[in-house]
């Protein structure tokens, strides 16, 4: 490439990073050129107050999730009791014919025979 657009051509690739990731931002300075700020240090009463609110605050959430639990337990079963007692009250409404001869079953027909229950 030679005069003008050699010239264009080596501006444009100056502005550009060598790895051509255009999107990345150019380091101002490396990680360990860094000045690190010292760490606050807190009181001793500070820190224990800290620990306090965060042991009340566990202990109520601790209750919050109990409670929760111990109403779904309810939920469940009272769902459970309610199943059983509409099964109970299906069975108490059904109209039950007694087979006392046993030689009949073998003259009914398979469709009907899967309805007889034996109890």
């Amino acid at each position: 490439i030679t005069g003008d657009a050699g010239k264009q051509w080596y501006q444009r690739r100056v502005r550009e990073p060598a790895s051509g990731r255009t999107w990345k931002q150019k380091k101002e300075c490396r990680f360990s050129a860094l000045s690190k700020d010292k760490q606050s240090s807190t009181s001793f009463c500070s820190k224990m107050d800290f620990k306090t609110q965060k042991k009340n605050i566990k202990a109520l959430v601790d209750q919050i999730q109990s409670e929760r639990s111990a109403e779904s337990e309810a939920r469940k079963q009272r769902i459970a009791d309610n199943r059983r007692r509409r099964e109970e009250n299906e069975k108490k409404c059904e109209i039950v014919q007694k087979i006392t001869n046993t030689k009949k079953l073998k003259k009914i027909k398979k469709k009907h025979l899967r309805t007889v229950e034996t109890r």
